[in-house]
């Protein structure tokens, strides 16, 4: 994840020599830290992506899908999916949020996936609610040595050959236990949340020898409505997220038209100023896009990066809150 955004000369080229390197480790037994967790730049409308705690947030139910396509013109470059349904449940006279989410990541010949299930208990406060939210699940991360090419804009450089017995091998996978934590607050006018995944720092031991393992992950988020009004509305957020070892900090404004239209502008720490655009089609389906415009060297190899979110609302027949604290967000 953080890696890839703060690598400005990451290209075809070094595509191949990361590809090389990946092949020696599997041949020599040598442990990979893995740092390509999935981040999305319109994650103010998914925060379930990064934190347990806010499922069943809206006290409705939720299915969200998006999909990124990072550094449009680069081969191999990252490819993210990502699917969650989340809701509100009331049990033993107390509320509690469920959900599930499917995450797959594609950085050219690895690719990782992450099956998990939330749970979050819900906390009425004077001021808000709180949610304490639990994610356990799996994750599995392959190499597929068939996707390997030793070519660079179509040519066969001095460096690698397609005879060279490191690209011999063969596609394997390796899966983990995973597990985080999160907690998420949200009032009327603002929201702050704190989450780590990767709690256990998951390790995927290969066939070949080779052991990936995920650093912990921690996210810090928050957003505040700055004006609120039927006709015109302003939010400001700011999201840190860290695996200990890099660090990626963002910043953006939202404009909320008419609570029909949502248009913002965000800059990413040394990466990217990104521009989105939000439409509610209905009171129950939302459409969001998002364009990132590195601000780098890396500028002139790359067109940017795109982004998509659906998400449709929908209700179910179970008992609800009295007391309903709507998001600040753009669902």
């Amino acid at each position: 994840m953080i890696h890839r955004k703060k690598n400005a000369r990451f290209g075809a080229l070094n595509s191949v020599i990361l590809l090389f390197f990946v092949l020696i480790c599997n041949m020599t037994g040598t442990v990979l830290w893995a740092q390509n967790d999935i981040t999305m730049s319109q994650c103010t409308a998914i925060p379930s992506l990064l934190n347990p705690g806010s499922a069943g947030r809206t006290g409705t139910y939720q299915a969200v899908g998006a999909f990124r396509k990072q550094w449009v013109g680069i081969k191999g470059a990252p490819q993210t999916s990502f699917l969650n349904v989340n809701g509100e449940v009331a049990f033993l006279k107390n509320f509690h949020g469920i959900g599930a989410i499917v995450t797959h990541d594609a950085e050219g010949a690895l690719t990782t996936m992450n099956i998990a299930a939330d749970y979050s208990y819900h906390i009425e406060l004077d001021k808000g609610m709180l949610g304490l939210g639990l994610r356990v699940g799996v994750l599995n991360t392959a190499f597929n040595a068939s996707d390997l090419s030793t070519t660079v804009d179509g040519l066969e450089d001095d460096y690698h050959q397609s005879s060279d017995p490191l690209l011999q091998g063969s596609d394997e996978s390796a899966t983990a236990f995973d597990a985080g934590f999160g907690a998420f607050f949200q009032s009327s006018k603002s929201y702050l949340g704190f989450s780590i995944l990767h709690l256990t720092a998951p390790k995927m031991e290969m066939n070949s020898g080779a052991t990936i393992k995920r650093r912990p992950l921690m996210d810090l988020c928050a957003g505040r409505k700055l004006r609120e009004s039927t006709t015109l509305g302003f939010e400001a957020r700011a999201n840190l997220l860290t695996d200990f070892s890099s660090t990626e900090i963002d910043v953006a404004l939202l404009a909320n038209l008419k609570s029909k239209v949502t248009v913002g502008v965000g800059y990413r720490l040394q990466d990217a100023v990104f521009f989105q655009v939000g439409a509610n089609l209905s009171s129950a389906l939302f459409v969001g896009y998002d364009y990132d415009l590195c601000v780098t060297d890396f500028r002139t190899r790359t067109s940017g990066s795109h982004e998509i979110v659906l998400a449709y609302t929908f209700s179910v027949d179970v008992e609800r809150r009295t007391k309903r604290y709507k998001s600040v967000r753009i669902l």
